[in-house]
């Protein structure tokens, strides 16, 4: 048998007419030789290379020709994908004939699994309708998209390059037939060929993808960017950010569901990952997320006043993303946990589940007549000087008024109409369709209600005697909205 390295010494013969073999000129006999003599031990020598496989079997491959037809033949033999879709410049429409010559018909592809187009070289547009309308035409009934690869190897530069943005835009992956140059003749040398696949751009770096994760994360949509960044961890060169930023995701869906069994892991894997330098967090957002996760670790562990400065803050985010009836019921939750919580300060034992008034005063019934007038200042005609059972926001700022308690006054709530205003506030957040009723809390309401929320809760917090500025925690305890 003719050696491998005589059969391309041959060949270079052919191609400069020092030898013929059959008809037509020196390129077209050089090409045939190829196809008939070279072109099965470069394809097996580029499997044996055992370079890096297509990720699943290639259900199309779109290959750029230009006056050659091998590239596109040497790249089907190497990937066998079910259907060949070529495209070519109008000058180069003979390498067709050739490309279906070789690879049509009986061991090789079906007519209808072969198609070929024209395309303007200089319009990209017109390459990526080319692209995309053979991708919708196979498109399967449940919608999915056909895995495809581009062999950007063939045609001229600006084709390539027109392919590879098509590639970009679309998702798909590239291949390209990396040969060794003869600077002598201008030619592949046969034999030195390769085959390389590259990750579509837009999965190898991401720069889209993780712009659009930002989005979703920066909106808090979190269970919908820790999905997205889930995705970008399998399939970026570098996945650091978007593994940091897929912790980061799962403990803001945590923090925002109050998901008390899910959050200590979370702010775990989160801690973990703060001190590696590959994620490249900025020293500002890093400081900002210690003190969140020292935060976390005392709202984990079930301290009440960290869950009280939780429903301040998820319903300033939640306000802030217009979802004013979450909002409004996590600032009525800020409300009510500051006064019970106040009460139930004032006396060892003291619970407003099942309160003994016993604990508060010496004068049970004096505080009686005192909470059933405050009671009907409000314009309560029928209410009575019987004590509530049960003790809600109202009953408690009503009854820390008439215990004649520091945090009314210091909260504004203590005068009659300051209580109306706060009854009317607490109505239209019981009619709320969270609540008791059918109606949206209006922008207004929601502002005004997280307004008081904040009010209370800074009083609270300074009559506890906290070292610890409320204020300057819940800005702190605001969810970061960048990557850096």
């Amino acid at each position: 048998m003719v050696s491998f390295d005589n059969r391309t010494a041959r060949l270079q013969r052919i191609d400069q007419g020092q030898e013929s073999y059959g008809e037509g000129d020196p390129k077209s006999q050089a090409v045939r030789f190829y196809l008939d003599h070279l072109l099965d031990d470069v394809v097996e020598r580029i499997t044996k290379e055992g370079g890096r496989a297509p990720r699943e079997p290639v259900e199309l491959l779109i290959s750029l020709s230009g006056f050659s037809p091998l590239t596109t033949i040497i790249t089907h033999k190497v990937i066998k994908p079910r259907r060949l879709l070529v495209v070519s410049s109008e000058t180069a429409q003979d390498s067709i004939d050739v490309i279906a010559e070789c690879l049509v018909g009986p061991g090789g592809l079906r007519q209808r699994d072969f198609a070929h187009r024209p395309c303007v070289p200089t319009d990209p547009l017109g390459i990526y309708r080319i692209v995309k309308e053979e991708l919708d035409r196979l498109r399967p009934a449940d919608g999915s998209r056909p895995y495809a690869i581009i062999d950007i190897t063939g045609g001229r530069k600006v084709m390539s390059a027109a392919a590879a943005l098509a590639a970009w835009q679309l998702g798909l992956d590239l291949c390209y037939i990396d040969s060794e140059y003869d600077p002598v003749r201008h030619r592949p040398i046969p034999g030195s060929d390769r085959l390389l696949l590259l990750d579509n751009p837009t999965a190898l770096f991401g720069e889209q993808e993780m712009a659009g994760a930002l989005q979703a994360f920066a909106s808090g949509a979190f269970e919908s960017a820790r999905q997205r960044y889930d995705e970008l961890c399998e399939s970026l060169a570098a996945p650091g950010r978007a593994r940091f930023m897929r912790a980061l995701s799962d403990l803001y869906r945590a923090w925002c569901d109050l998901d008390l069994d899910r959050l200590p892991a979370c702010v775990e894997t989160v801690a973990a990952a703060l001190g590696h330098e590959s994620y490249q967090i900025s020293a500002e957002t890093a400081d900002r997320l210690e003190r969140q996760i020292g935060f976390l670790r005392r709202l984990a562990a079930g301290d009440g006043d960290s869950l009280v400065i939780s429903y301040f803050v998820l319903g300033e985010h939640y306000r802030e993303l217009g979802r004013h009836d979450f909002a409004a019921l996590l600032s009525y939750r800020t409300i009510e946990g500051c006064l019970a919580g106040r009460l139930e300060s004032l006396a060892p034992g003291f619970t407003c589940d099942r309160p003994d008034y016993s604990l508060l005063t010496d004068d049970v019934p004096g505080l009686r007549e005192r909470y059933g007038h405050i009671q009907r200042s409000l314009g309560r005609t029928g209410a009575t000087n019987t004590l509530p059972p049960v003790i809600g926001l109202m009953s408690a700022a009503v009854l820390l008024t008439a215990l004649e308690d520091a945090l009314p006054a210091r909260a504004g709530i203590r005068e009659t109409s300051a209580l109306s205003h706060l009854n009317t506030l607490v109505t239209a957040r019981n009619k709320s369709i969270l609540a008791h009723g059918d109606r949206p809390v209006s922008p207004k309401d929601s502002q005004t209600l997280g307004n008081k929320a904040r009010i209370v809760l800074r009083a609270a917090w300074e009559l506890r005697g906290a070292a610890e500025d409320v204020t300057r925690l819940c800005d702190d305890l605001r969810f970061v909205r960048t990557d850096r």
